[in-house]
């Protein structure tokens, strides 16, 4: 009786012995699963038509900047306006010391009336015989010269002032009172502000150049305002190559709202240019190893449980999209959440949330 109950007994502890190796083994296996593959998520890859734009930058300035000087030299003998005055048309702006220059208009004054006297006893004496028609001649040629120097003397005193020559603002003067300033130096430069006329010059290479139309709306954003983006068209575009940078230059337009700019302000440029061009778009974040312009995406392979890295190159990112030049042509997802953690070797569990 005892030795049955000895066997029962072996059985049933192998038996039990058996269930929790069995039981345990499972686990092990399910978990080596679990930690080998890596949990993504795909996102469809979306084509449009988009339009590429054009990324510049340059200087804020107005539409109408005046750059100011005296037409003679002499010394500066008074200054009106300081910067950042607002300032109307043929307002005063500076002055001459008038000294010279009326001395100057008395002197040709004088040879004028001499050369008038000469030439009217010239006629007097022509009509008695007492001259020659060559002589009158002489003098009426003197006359003549006098009278032009004495209008030339006069025009140099009626702009031995600066008025401004628009409505406008003072962003700039480079003459101070008691200097000496030579004919046409840049004493002020005004600009049409009160006029809201605002413009960023830019320069842009010959494959943008060509695409660039007047018209085209344009993106504006500066330093000033962070975030603010400004309205604008392109008004401007030159036919020719600037010499030195080799860049075609062209104006754009700014719409500044309620916002106060100035001159000399830099600005980031953004054209959007009419043409629009065929463009894979996906998430930012599906983005891998990037330099520059080139970056990879993995993208899942027929077997939904391996990967493959996929060349891409980048067109331009916007919000939280990246347009492509190229790559993914006959892809049409790409794994978006868990790429960050996987290799070319990795496995993958797809998650359907």
């Amino acid at each position: 009786m005892s030795y049955k109950l000895h066997a029962a007994f072996l059985a049933l502890s192998v038996g039990l012995l058996l269930t929790a190796c069995g039981t345990k083994e499972q686990p092990a296996q399910q978990s080596l699963i679990d930690e080998s593959a890596v949990a993504v998520k795909l996102t469809p890859v979306q084509v449009g038509e988009y339009s590429l734009p054009i990324v510049s930058s340059g200087l804020i300035a107005t539409e109408n900047e005046s750059r100011l000087s005296f037409k003679v030299g002499g010394i500066v003998s008074k200054i009106y306006v300081k910067e950042g005055q607002s300032v109307t048309k043929g307002q005063l702006l500076a002055s001459l010391d008038l000294t010279e220059i009326n001395a100057q208009v008395s002197q040709v004054k004088n040879n004028l009336d001499k050369t008038k006297r000469d030439l009217e006893r010239g006629q007097r004496l022509l009509k008695d015989s007492a001259a020659t028609v060559e002589q009158l001649q002489n003098l009426q040629t003197a006359f003549q010269v006098a009278d032009e120097a004495y209008r030339i003397a006069t025009f140099n005193q009626q702009y031995a002032t600066i008025r401004a020559n628009q409505n406008g603002k003072v962003i700039r003067k480079l003459i101070n009172e008691g200097e000496l300033v030579s004919p046409g130096a840049q004493a002020l430069i005004i600009n049409a502000a009160a006029q809201n006329n605002w413009l960023v010059k830019i320069g842009l290479p010959d494959v943008d150049w060509v695409r660039v139309k007047l018209g085209d709306r344009v993106k504006m954003t500066t330093d000033a305002y962070p975030s603010t983006s400004f309205e604008g068209v392109v008004s401007t575009i030159n036919e020719g190559a600037d010499v030195i940078s080799g860049l075609y230059q062209a104006e754009v337009k700014v719409d500044p709202g309620t916002k106060k700019l100035a001159s000399g302000l830099f600005a980031k440029v953004q054209i959007l240019p009419n043409d629009k061009t065929k463009l894979r778009s996906v998430p930012i974040e599906a983005l891998v190893e990037g330099a520059g312009k080139q970056a990879y995406v993995f993208v899942p392979q027929p077997d939904q449980k391996t990967v493959r890295k996929a060349p891409v190159t980048i067109a331009y990112l916007e919000s939280k999209q990246a347009f492509l030049l190229s790559g993914l042509e006959d892809v049409t997802e790409v794994i978006t959440a868990g790429s960050a953690f996987l290799t070319e070797n990795s496995t993958i569990i797809i998650s359907k949330k």
